[in-house]
């Protein structure tokens, strides 16, 4: 193998740890979560929803909201 193969292998490797350090863990995520008195599933009909909050589009464009329902595990999103 040359040596700049190794150098971008080496590179590679620090990319990737430094991506999976960044993501947050389980628990950070659970932590997000909050329980949804006021919202009905529109699958089931049930009021069992937690909900969270994720920026998955620019980081100027406001986060989407995901539901999630604890009944019957149906999931869904709100763009705001």
């Amino acid at each position: 193998m040359k040596e700049e193969d190794l150098e971008l292998k080496g590179k590679a490797k620090k990319l990737k740890k430094k991506t999976v350090e960044e993501a947050p863990s389980e628990e950070e995520t659970m932590a997000q979560m909050e329980f949804e008195k006021d919202t009905e599933c529109p699958k089931c009909g049930q009021k069992k929803i937690i909900s969270w909050t994720e920026q998955t589009r620019a980081s100027d464009e406001p986060p989407t909201r995901f539901y999630k329902c604890m009944n019957c595990n149906h999931t869904w999103r709100e763009y705001s």
